[in-house]
Formats: structure tokens, C-alpha cells, sequence
């Protein structure tokens, strides 16, 4: 990948933006963003969500995918069909389970695949979130509490939590649903937030 540090630098620069005028408009710090743009912090599709929201860069522009997102998803769904995507050179895979839900309250159905040690931090988000361990363990840190979770643990994430995710050395796979929409298909964007 040619670097989507590289890449949303230049679409900072070119839209005449500072890191801290950016940090303003998307809602992650300064630092975090300086991080991001020199390739030595993970972002989480939530963070890049915001990012390309406040830079009016598409979303899709900066994942690799298996395959086009479905507008309308089909009602059955094989896995060798399933849709999987990579944001930039982040070890973190999601495999979409149905494509967008535009008429569901859960927006997004995906499995987050966690390789083994790896950490996504700090990530705040305007909908709220539904997670079951399928496979593997994680721990997950939501605002001052955290826990150990195993296969067949589930969780819930409220409305702008802040929560952080940390793979154990076997990484893992974590069912998500999602009740905002994180990767535009022209579908009008709901506002976003998000730290990190």
C-alpha cells in the first residue's frame, strides 16, 4: 500500500487544512493524526470514518475489498461470497456479513478479525455497538472498566464510549453489529465523532 498516512496527507494539504484544523473538524487530537499521517498508529474504521468525513474524501478510496459493497444486500449470503476489506496497511480485517441494512437499525453486520497482539485504541463513535467472541480472545477497555473476553462472551458499546480493543497472543474474531453506518455508499452519512 502506498501509505494511507501518505495518502490523507495529501488530502489534508491539499484542502489547505492544518493537523490541528483537521483535528477540529473530525474530532481526533492533534497527535493522534500527526500518528496517523507518519504510518505509526492502527486506525480503526471508525477513525478513518471521521477522518474522510471531515477531509469530503470517499471512504472506499482507502480499503482494499474482496469485492464491490452491495447496495442491496442479498438475503443469503455464502461465505466464500462474503466481502472482506482492509483499511490500508492496518492488520485488521472485517468480513461484512450482509452488506448495509439502509432500512435496519443496525447499519452493519461484520466479523472484525483481530490478528494475534494487536491493538486498536481509543475509538468513540456516534452509534452503538454489539460485539460476540467467536473466536480467540480480546481485552475490551469501554471509558474506566475493562474485561477479558472468550468465545461465546458478547458485549454492548453505548453512543460514544470510548473503548479500546487488545487481541491476545492467539488474536481473534469478533462478531459486530453496528447502528452507524462507517463506509458511504452514497447513502446519506450520519455526523460522526472519534478519538482515536
Amino acid at each position: 500500500m502506498e501509505g494511507i498516512g501518505d495518502r490523507l496527507r495529501r488530502a489534508r494539504q491539499k484542502k489547505g487544512l492544518t493537523l490541528e484544523g483537521l483535528s477540529e473538524r473530525c474530532g481526533l487530537s492533534a497527535g493522534f493524526l500527526s500518528q496517523v499521517e507518519r504510518g505509526r498508529s492502527t486506525l480503526s474504521i471508525v477513525s478513518l470514518s471521521a477522518i474522510c468525513h471531515a477531509l469530503d474524501l470517499p471512504i472506499a478510496s482507502l480499503f482494499s475489498a474482496s469485492g464491490p459493497l452491495d447496495r442491496k444486500p442479498p438475503r443469503i449470503r455464502r461465505g466464500k461470497d462474503q466481502l472482506h476489506i482492509r483499511i490500508g496497511g492496518s492488520p485488521i480485517s472485517y468480513r461484512y456479513l450482509t452488506g448495509q441494512l439502509p432500512s435496519s437499525p443496525i447499519a452493519e453486520l461484520l466479523i472484525a478479525e483481530f490478528p494475534p497482539g494487536c491493538e486498536q485504541v481509543d475509538s468513540v463513535h456516534e452509534g452503538e455497538e454489539f460485539g460476540y467472541v467467536l473466536e480467540g480472545r480480546i481485552v475490551l477497555s469501554v471509558e474506566d472498566e475493562e474485561a477479558a473476553l472468550s468465545p461465546g462472551d458478547s458485549y454492548r458499546i453505548g453512543r460514544e464510549e470510548r473503548h479500546s480493543y487488545r487481541a491476545s497472543d492467539e488474536g481473534a474474531k469478533v462478531l459486530m453489529a453496528v447502528t452507524q453506518r462507517f463506509v458511504d455508499l452514497g447513502h446519506s452519512e450520519p455526523g460522526r465523532k472519534g478519538k482515536g
